[in-house]
């Protein structure tokens, strides 16, 4: 799986705002067929039809945050150490 540790971010980011399991399986379908070329999809704009890119951001103590463009929904991925 590529990047586990933000995929957990982005699954729980699922489940808390309440998406149907036919949301998640689509969701789940997309990150499977990612390539190694293509950035992570917002899951926020996915779910709203769109897909839109996350970007890197500068790593802040423990986290390495990610953030939509399109949405501004930042997620902040924990740091393994």
């Amino acid at each position: 799986m590529q990047n586990p540790a933000l995929f957990h971010v982005l699954m729980d980011h699922l489940d808390a705002t309440g998406a149907t399991r036919m949301d998640v399986e689509r969701f789940l379908e997309r990150w499977h067929r990612l390539r190694p070329h293509e950035a992570f999809p917002c899951p926020v704009c996915f779910l709203a039809g769109e897909e839109q890119p996350l970007t890197a951001l500068a790593a802040q103590g423990k986290f390495e945050p990610v953030k939509c463009p399109a949405c501004r929904t930042q997620f902040d991925i924990p740091i393994d150490e």
